[in-house]
């Protein structure tokens, strides 16, 4: 977060940006309820492509709406494609028509935009979408859309071209706003937000992160980004979009200070600061959930159920691996081998049984062997530490 040099008489302007990412924009909607929770209102709402329609869902305040409509979405009520459409069959549709068709994201649109509500609404709300074929972009804010067009210029912000067709409004085809920029970022900076939440879905797009950076000046910001995998951008699907959703609201809560982790997310002040890293590579390395908000118990709980099984899933390698790490005189070519190619389960394992028994004296302090695998070796610490070993 970049801290603002503007002094206490400058009057605030809150501003919420939302990228690009199809069917990630679940992610958005998570933030959006942490947001809520914290507090958080704001002055305007700049969306690109889902963004664009989610923020209309911000600006009309219609939150439980918006979560109960991407609960519903699949592929097909969205695009023109059969149900279980994957990747390929948007490009036999460019191939056949230059595109998919959006007939079912029309409909979604005209069901929940309430274009009047918008415009009477105090939060102003902008929209980037670029003319086709000739790309020039247009920046546009609701006082510069027509009106009666608000709900078409959100569907040409959408259409991801070449997987969805161009959309035509008034004679002019125009395509998704993130072939100009998927996270406009300076457009709420020009229109005088002093402070930003920003939330990049890291999906297709163009975003020049040192320039929109560069363009602050003395706003702040809070930029918000999965860690994990939201999955395919055109692929809709029920169980997914409550995963990602739910992984928005915990990243949010972490991103404001209230819970704690980096993959994982842990009540605050449960985990000491030290072992944080440790716990959330553990985490990580096998494979707890990472919708859970953990606490030290449950934490432990999980993590230890996760070794157990792991120390009998590789008990082949842990032997193999202590073989080779209790040799007088270490060979260092089979301890290659070892890391080389390595299941990281057996290998934290390896590292925190050595460390539980050598201490300082273990291999795995080595500066050399902590720069090259220092995730690893910190969930191996972790591990020897709450003595799961």
């Amino acid at each position: 977060m970049k801290e603002p040099k503007t002094t206490h008489t400058t009057p605030r302007k809150t501003a919420l940006v939302l990228s690009g990412g199809g069917s990630r924009g679940a992610y958005q909607i998570g933030v959006w309820q942490a947001l809520v929770e914290l507090g958080w209102s704001f002055d305007m709402v700049v969306g690109v492509s889902v963004g664009s329609l989610n923020g209309t869902m911000v600006v009309q305040d219609e939150r439980h709406v918006a979560e109960n409509l991407w609960r519903e979405l699949e592929t097909d009520n969205v695009f023109d494609v059969n149900r279980n459409a994957q990747t390929a069959d948007f490009a036999i549709e460019f191939i056949k028509q230059g595109g998919a068709g959006t007939a079912g994201l029309k409909k979604v649109v005209d069901t929940f935009l309430d274009e009047d509500k918008v415009r009477k609404s105090d939060i102003d709300y902008g929209l980037v979408v670029v003319e086709f074929p000739s790309m020039k972009p247009l920046y546009l804010w609701k006082k510069d859309i027509p009106k009666g067009n608000l709900g078409d210029f959100i569907m040409a912000s959408s259409s991801a071209y070449p997987a969805i067709q161009p959309y035509e409004i008034n004679g002019k085809r125009y395509i998704d706003g993130g072939f100009e920029n998927v996270l406009p970022i300076h457009m709420a900076v020009e229109h005088g937000a002093t402070d930003i939440v920003a939330v990049y879905l890291d999906a297709a797009g163009r975003f020049d992160r040192e320039k929109e950076f560069a363009s602050l000046g003395d706003a702040r910001l809070t930029f918000i980004q999965p860690r994990w995998d939201l999955g395919n951008f055109l692929l809709f699907d029920k169980a997914n979009t409550a995963r990602i959703m739910r992984l928005g609201y915990l990243d949010a809560m972490k991103q404001f200070g209230v819970y704690e982790g980096r993959y994982y997310t842990f009540i605050k002040g449960e985990i000491d600061k030290r072992g944080l890293r440790g716990a959330d590579a553990a985490a990580r390395f096998f494979e707890l959930d990472p919708l859970v908000l953990y606490g030290r118990d449950t934490f432990l709980d999980a993590l230890s159920e996760a070794v157990a099984s792991a120390k009998v899933e590789h008990a082949e390698l842990l032997k193999l691996g202590r073989k080779v790490l209790a040799q007088e005189t270490l060979d260092l070519r089979q301890l290659r081998d070892l890391l080389v190619g390595y299941n990281q389960k057996g290998l934290v394992l390896i590292m925190a049984k050595d460390m539980a028994e050598k201490k300082e004296s273990s291999i795995f302090v080595n500066k050399y062997l902590i720069r090259m695998l220092g995730d690893e070796i910190a969930a191996a610490r972790f591990i020897d530490k709450v003595e799961l070993v």
